[in-house]
C-alpha cells in the first residue's frame, strides 16, 4: 500500500493532537503495525515534521513514541529562538557568524579549528572526505552555490564521494541557492538526481555553510576575506570550522534545516522558473 498525500495528512493531523504509539496510528487508519511504522518513517525522513523516540530500547517492553515536531520546537529557549529568527531572516553568509551558535555549546561537546588561506578552493584542514564517508543514514547540507562539489582532496573528487555515499543508501538533502550563478555547479549533480531517489535539492537563500551528519555531528564553516574589512582590521583571509556533538543543539539545527526545507522550492520547480527567463 502506497503512502498517499491524504494518508500522510491524516497521520500528521492525528499525531499533532498528542504524542502516541505506532499502534495507535495503526488502529486509527486500520493498518498493520508494520505498515504504520513504514509510513511514519517515510514522513519523518521526507519532512521532519514528526519524530519517533524509543524507550527501553533493546528490551521486550520497548515502546516507540511518535510526536509532532513543528517549527515551535526550534524555539526551545530565548537563545535558540533569537538564533532561529536571525538565520531565517538572513540570506547572506556575511550576516551570520556560526560562532553565534558555537559559543553556547558545551565545551566538552564541541571543537573548532582555524586556518588562513589565499585560494578559497584549497583547504589544509577541511578534510571533507572522511566527514562525508562517516555518514550512515542522512546528510543535511547547508550550501551557498554548491562550490564544494568542485573540490579535490588527496586526488579524490568530492563529487565521487557524494555518489559513494548515495550508493550506501544515505539520504542527502541539500539547501542551496539555485540561480544562474549556481547552475553550472548544480548541473554536475543532475546525473545523480536521476540515478538516486535519496538525493534531494531545494532552493533557498540562507546564511549557513556546513553539514549535519546523522544525529551525531554538525560542522559549520565561516570564511572572512580581508577585502571585506577596513584597512588593518583583518590582514589575511581566515577560515574557521566549528564542530559540535551536543544532541540538543544538533536536534535544534536539524529543526532549523527542516523549517527552511519545508518552505523551499525543489530543484526542478526552480529550474522551470529560471527557464521562463532564459530558455
Amino acid at each position: 500500500m502506497v503512502l498517499t498525500k491524504t494518508i500522510s495528512e491524516k497521520i500528521i493531523s492525528f499525531i499533532k493532537k498528542q504524542p502516541c504509539l505506532i499502534q495507535d496510528v495503526a488502529n486509527y487508519l486500520d493498518l498493520s503495525w508494520v505498515t504504520a511504522e513504514r509510513y511514519i518513517q517515510k514522513i519523518e525522513k521526507e519532512s521532519g515534521i514528526i519524530k519517533t523516540k524509543t524507550f527501553r530500547k533493546g528490551t521486550q517492553g520497548a515502546i516507540k513514541l511518535v510526536y509532532y515536531n513543528y517549527s515551535e520546537s526550534t524555539q526551545a529557549d530565548e537563545v535558540q529562538k533569537k538564533l532561529f529568527n536571525v538565520i531565517i531572516s538572513q540570506s547572506n553568509k556575511k550576516y551570520f557568524d556560526p560562532m553565534e551558535i558555537f559559543q553556547y555549546v558545551d565545551e566538552d561537546k564541541s571543537k573548532a579549528f582555524y586556518e588562513t588561506y589565499k585560494d578559497p578552493s584549497i583547504s589544509s584542514k577541511q578534510k571533507l572526505i572522511p566527514l562525508l564517508r562517516s555518514t550512515k543514514e542522512e546528510l543535511f547540507v547547508f550550501s551557498g552555490n554548491m562550490s564544494f562539489m568542485n573540490m579535490v582532496e588527496n586526488k579524490i573528487k568530492i563529487m565521487d564521494v557524494i555518489e559513494e555515499v548515495l550508493k550506501k543508501g544515505v539520504h542527502i538533502k541539500i539547501l542551496t541557492r539555485i540561480d544562474f550563478a549556481s547552475l553550472d555547479n548544480l548541473s554536475k549533480l543532475t546525473p545523480l538526481l536521476k540515478k538516486y531517489k535519496n538525493l534531494e535539492i531545494k532552493h533557498t537563500f540562507q546564511p549557513l555553510r556546513g553539514f549535519i551528519i546523522d544525529s551525531n555531528l554538525v560542522r559549520l564553516k565561516d570564511e572572512k576575506e580581508k577585502g571585506n574589512f577596513k584597512k588593518n582590521e583583518l590582514n589575511q583571509n581566515v577560515r574557521v570550522f566549528y564542530e559540535f556533538y551536543d544532541s540538543e543543539w544538533i536536534d535544534w539545527l536539524k529543526n532549523v534545516f527542516w523549517y527552511l526545507y519545508r518552505n523551499s522550492l525543489n530543484y526542478e520547480e526552480r529550474k522551470k522558473v529560471l527557464a521562463r527567463i532564459v530558455p
